[in-house]
This record gives structure tokens, C-alpha cells and sequence, in this order.
């Protein structure tokens, strides 16, 4: 078997990636089980079929298989090895779109060795830095412009007291703004490398909620705000500053959304041995399809509305992350038009720490 060639290390070393042998007119001649699931093959081998056939890449450059000229043939005739650039190149398999890499390598029985490799992580991880890079030069841009802006005022002409504390109101309003960018971009890279510390304890949840609302005065003073938590709900195990951090997001979301005056209901109760916090709000709601990647990075959802609000995309990620970290989960129901509510667990701190509290 021409497969057999390879080095033992080289065999190890492609566990993760499929393969196909095809014969100097690029026809299939074998392929591997890893291959066959990559490509969406089931059932009988394909027999007689080029590799352009099995393999249907979009966005892809059209010398990759076919004619005397692309990759394939130029490995076949003259040796020649290619690996594909991870340029976006995307292979339809049973149902979806992902990402391939694509390698050409020529065997001493004159076959080539093609070996394909879902690359839709790297590409995830390219497409994210992106985003990043986007986002944070566009949410950076915004605040120290003003500042720059106010500053050189404050500099370069006599302003009375008043107009001078405005400014200085401004500039710190900014600054803040800043702040907060900076610290969900830490947020956000603590929890993708496993590295956001957390440091659990016994928390009475109706008393965090009431510290949150007297934060939150400025913002939710033209708001209807119900909190709805009964008496005797256990105390939650869960990282103060964490908890509050959830909450600040979920409840200014709700505000933020909802374009008349705002109503929003706060519940909690016990089930299944967990806490469930649900945030209700009546605002603009979510499309069904935005739903779907509501709590991954940079996401925002497409609505005319939300464009007129500054943001990261970063708030529900880092939301999902902090209440994974407490072992809970998060789940969002809406109807478009109608309104949202966001529900999270906790675990119920342990009997024997609320003993001692």
C-alpha cells in the first residue's frame, strides 16, 4: 500500500487528518475512514471519481485540482508538495460548511498522497483576532477622540467654571468608558485560556441584587423594577464581584433594549438543587437566527436599534463564562418584538458553609 511509505512519525503525526491516494490522473484510488467523515462520504467507497469531485471546496483558488497547471498535477508531475494557505477555503460536507486544510504530497510509486484537515478552529481563532482587532480599534477610537477633543478645548481656550466642569465630566465619562472596554478584553482572554480566578462563598443573593440596583440608581431611574425573591432562598456559592458582574450586565441589557420606559422583573428560585435567576425584560426582543451566537464574542444582534449603542460584543460572552465558572448555566428565551428573559444558575452553597455564615 503506497500509504505504507510514510515514516512511522509521519503516520503519528497526521492521526488528526484524513487522506486520499489518487493515480497520476488524479482519479480516487483509496482514501481513509477519517477522510470519508471529514467529506461526508457514507456508505460504498467512491470508485473511478476525481478528487475534485469528492472534495467541494468554495472561495477556493481553481488551480487547486484541475488542469496541467494546479497543485495537484504539478505535485503528480514534478514533486512538487503544497499545503493550502488556511485562506477561507470551505468544503460542504453532510449539512454544513467548514473549513479544510488541504495537503499534496507525491509517493514513490508515483501516486500523490492528498491529506485534508478540518481547519475550522484555526480559522475560528484567525476570525476572532480579526474581530478583536475591529472592535477594540473602533470602541478605542471613539472615547479618546472626545478626550483629545475636550482636553485641547480646555487647553486652548478660557472657559468659566462651569463649562470647564462639564468638560472635566466628559473626560472622566470617557475615561470610564475606556475602563470598561479594557476590562472585558482582560475578562475575555482570562476566560479563554482557563485562567479567571474564582473565589466562591456563601452570597445572599437578594442582598447582592439590592447593592446592584443602588449601583445601577442612575440607570435604571426611569425604570419599572421588580424584584421578586422569596423568603428563605439559600444563600447562592458564588464569587461576590462575579455575581455582580453578571447582574450589571443582565439588567442594563434588559434597560439598554427596551425602547419605551423600561419594565423589567428580577425573579430567583430553587430548582433542581440550584438557584435560577431569571431577568425579564418587555424590550425589543431577538430574532430567532441571532439567537443562536447571542453569548459568543463580538457578537451583537442585527437590529436598527442596537446599532445606536456602543459595544464590545463581548458582555454575554464573558456573562456565559463567569456563570460556567460557578458550574451554572445560562439560557436566554425571546420572542421578537416582545421582549427577553435571561435565566442563569448558581449551586446552592453547602449546607455545612451556611451553617457556619
Amino acid at each position: 500500500m503506497a500509504v505504507e511509505e510514510l515514516t512511522a512519525a509521519e503516520i503519528l503525526s497526521q492521526l488528526e487528518q484524513g487522506y486520499l491516494v489518487v493515480d497520476d490522473r488524479g482519479v480516487v484510488i483509496d482514501l481513509s475512514a477519517r477522510a470519508s467523515a471529514l467529506l461526508g462520504i457514507t456508505g460504498r467507497r467512491p470508485a473511478g471519481k476525481q478528487v475534485g469531485q469528492l472534495i467541494h471546496l468554495e472561495e477556493s483558488e481553481p488551480s487547486l485540482f484541475e488542469g496541467e497547471e494546479s497543485h495537484l498535477y504539478r505535485c503528480l508531475r514534478e514533486g512538487v508538495e503544497w499545503s493550502s494557505p488556511l485562506s477561507g477555503m470551505a468544503v460542504r460536507g453532510a449539512a454544513e460548511t467548514f473549513f479544510l486544510n488541504v495537503q499534496f504530497r507525491r509517493l514513490a510509486s508515483g501516486e500523490a498522497l492528498v491529506l485534508i484537515a478540518d481547519a475550522t478552529p484555526v480559522r475560528e481563532i484567525l476570525d476572532a483576532h480579526d474581530a478583536l482587532v475591529s472592535v477594540t480599534s473602533h470602541e478605542l477610537k471613539t472615547p479618546l477622540t472626545a478626550i483629545k477633543a475636550t482636553a485641547e478645548l480646555l487647553i486652548s481656550y478660557d472657559v468659566s467654571k462651569t463649562e470647564r466642569e462639564e468638560m472635566m465630566g466628559d473626560i472622566y465619562r470617557q475615561a470610564e468608558r475606556l475602563e470598561v472596554l479594557i476590562r472585558e478584553i482582560l475578562d475575555a482572554s482570562q476566560i479563554d485560556s482557563g485562567r479567571m480566578p474564582l473565589e466562591a462563598a456563601p452570597v445572599d443573593l437578594k442582598d447582592t441584587v439590592a447593592e446592584v440596583l443602588d449601583e445601577l440608581q442612575t440607570q435604571t431611574a426611569d425604570a419599572s423594577l421588580l424584584v421578586k425573591i422569596p423568603a428563605g432562598l439559600p444563600k447562592v456559592w458564588a464569587d461576590s464581584p462575579k455575581l455582580r458582574q453578571i447582574l450589571v450586565n443582565l439588567i442594563t441589557n434588559a434597560i439598554k433594549y427596551s425602547p419605551q420606559r423600561p419594565s423589567v422583573v428580577l425573579s430567583a428560585a430553587v430548582h433542581d438543587h440550584k438557584v435560577r435567576v431569571e431577568i425579564k425584560d418587555r424590550g425589543i426582543g431577538i430574532k430567532a437566527e441571532d439567537q443562536t451566537r447571542l453569548f459568543k464574542k463580538f457578537q451583537r444582534i442585527s437590529d436598527p436599534s442596537t446599532r445606536r449603542t456602543s459595544g464590545t460584543g463581548l458582555g454575554l460572552y464573558i456573562v456565559r463564562g463567569l456563570v460556567e465558572l460557578h458550574g451554572g448555566t445560562i439560557d436566554v428565551h425571546s420572542i421578537y418584538g416582545k421582549g427577553s428573559t435571561f435565566a442563569f444558575t448558581l449551586p446552592v452553597a453547602p449546607q455545612r458553609e451556611r451553617v457556619l455564615a
